[in-house]
């Protein structure tokens, strides 16, 4: 059994956590942190290591910084997904796929 916070983009170490385990949880009752992998993401770069970038989503929390994860809403959902294609086509467009 594994239990984990939602991520953005869940690193290589949570997919390997959820592919482990026989069942899965969700931990979606805690507070939503602003500062956190929740809505964000940080794109890292394929030519220099020590360059990154972040890719975030915006969004609305009802109940200021006492929102629960469940309860927060992503703002303007076809936007945010039009944006985070446009930005990670932007970001790793010069990636060579294959020798």
């Amino acid at each position: 059994m594994a239990i984990h916070q939602p991520n953005l983009f869940p690193r290589l170490s949570t997919l390997a956590k959820l592919f482990a385990a026989d069942c899965w949880i969700v931990l979606d009752d805690v507070q939503f942190a602003r500062r956190d992998f929740q809505h964000r993401a940080r794109l890292g770069s394929m030519s220099n290591p020590a360059r990154h970038q972040w890719l975030s989503i915006p969004t609305h929390l009802p109940d200021g910084r006492s929102t629960l994860v469940r309860d927060a809403v992503v703002v303007d959902p076809d936007r945010s997904r039009r944006r985070v294609m446009h930005m990670l086509t932007q970001y790793y467009a010069k990636i060579p796929t294959g020798r």
